[in-house]
C-alpha cells in the first residue's frame, strides 16, 4: 500500500514566486491546499482552496496539512507612503502571527515563511543569517518583514512546530512583471533602447525564481530551523545588468540624466547555510535567457 500523497498549504499562491513554487511542488509529489481570499486562476484543478483573509484571520482550514508555506504579502505600490505602515503591519506582522497560531492548533507539523534579505543592516561584507536586521530603506514595509519573522519565531517557541524563514534576495525569471529587470529585458527583447538612470550603481542580489523554488523544496525535506538566506551570493548592479542584456540582444544602451543622489541598493547574500543542503543558484547570464 502506498504512503498518502502529503498535503501543504500556500499562501500567495498567485503570486511570481507562488506560482512557480506551486508548479515545482507538485511535480515532487505534494498536494496543495491555497490559502486565499479566493481560488488562485493559476491552480491546478487537483488543488484544494480554502479562505483566508490576512487582514482579519478569524480561522482558516489547515486540517491534514503536513506543512504551512506562507508567501502572501502586503507589498505597498509607494514604499515611502507613512498611510502604509498600518496594512504592512496588520497583514504582514499580525496576520502571520494569526496564522501561525492556527497552524499550531490544526497541528501542522513545519512552516515555511518568506521574509526580505533587504531588510538586513549595513555590513562590510555579505550578511548571513546571524546579521543583524535593520532596514534602511523602504521602512513601512521591510519593518512589517521584521516584525513578521519575531512574531512567528515567538509564537513557535516551545512548540511542536519547525519554523524556518527564507530571507529572499532579488527574485528575477520568466513571467516577471514589474521590477527594474523586468522592464530592462522587455526593453532588451524589443530591439532597445536599455535606458539606465544615472551611472546605474544600484545592485541588488539576483536570484531566479527557479532556484527559489529549488531552495523552498530542499528546505521542506529538512530539519534545519531558522532562518536562511536565498540569493545568487552575487551582487549586479544596474549598469553591469544592461551590459549583460545588451550582449545577449545588440539593444542599445541609453544612459538618462545623472541623478542628484544615486542609492547604491543591496549587498550580496552570504548563501553559505543553503549551500549546505545541496542548493546551488544559476548563473545570471543562463537566468536572463529564459526572461528573454
Amino acid at each position: 500500500m502506498s504512503a498518502p500523497i502529503p498535503l501543504l498549504a500556500l499562501t500567495g499562491g498567485s503570486g511570481f514566486v507562488g506560482r512557480h513554487f506551486a508548479a515545482a511542488a507538485r511535480r515532487s509529489g505534494w498536494r496543495i491546499r491555497h490559502l486565499a481570499r479566493r481560488c488562485p486562476v493559476e491552480a491546478d484543478p487537483e488543488d484544494e482552496w480554502a479562505f483566508l483573509d490576512l487582514a482579519a484571520v478569524a480561522t482558516t482550514e489547515l486540517t491534514g496539512c503536513a506543512a504551512l508555506v506562507h508567501l502572501a504579502a502586503h507589498i505597498p505600490s509607494d514604499h515611502r507612503d507613512p498611510s502604509e505602515a498600518e496594512h504592512c503591519w496588520r497583514i504582514n506582522a499580525l496576520g502571520t502571527l494569526h496564522l501561525v497560531d492556527a497552524a499550531i492548533h490544526a497541528g501542522v507539523g513545519r512552516i515555511l515563511q518568506a521574509s526580505s534579505a533587504n531588510a538586513y543592516a549595513r555590513t562590510a561584507g555579505p550578511p548571513d543569517e546571524a546579521t543583524l536586521l535593520f532596514p534602511r530603506s523602504r521602512g513601512y514595509y521591510l519593518g512589517s518583514k521584521v516584525g513578521q519573522e519575531i512574531y512567528a519565531a515567538e509564537r513557535c517557541r516551545g512548540e511542536n512546530m519547525l519554523l524556518q524563514t527564507m530571507r529572499l534576495a532579488s527574485v528575477y525569471g520568466p513571467g516577471q512583471r514589474s521590477g527594474a529587470l523586468g522592464l530592462m529585458a522587455r526593453a532588451a527583447a524589443g530591439g532597445g533602447p536599455i535606458r539606465v538612470q544615472g551611472s546605474g550603481a544600484f545592485g541588488s542580489d539576483l536570484v531566479h525564481v527557479d532556484d527559489v523554488a529549488r531552495a523552498m523544496l530542499l528546505l521542506l525535506v529538512s530539519d534545519q530551523e531558522g532562518p536562511f538566506n536565498v540569493g545568487s551570493g552575487v551582487r549586479t548592479t544596474i549598469a553591469e545588468l544592461a551590459q549583460l542584456l545588451a550582449r545577449r540582444t545588440g539593444a542599445p544602451i541609453v544612459h538618462e540624466e545623472e541623478m542628484t543622489r544615486e542609492d547604491w541598493g543591496f549587498p550580496a547574500l552570504n548563501i553559505d547555510r543553503l549551500r549546505v543542503l545541496g542548493y546551488r543558484p544559476t548563473f545570471l547570464s543562463e537566468g536572463l535567457a529564459t526572461v528573454l
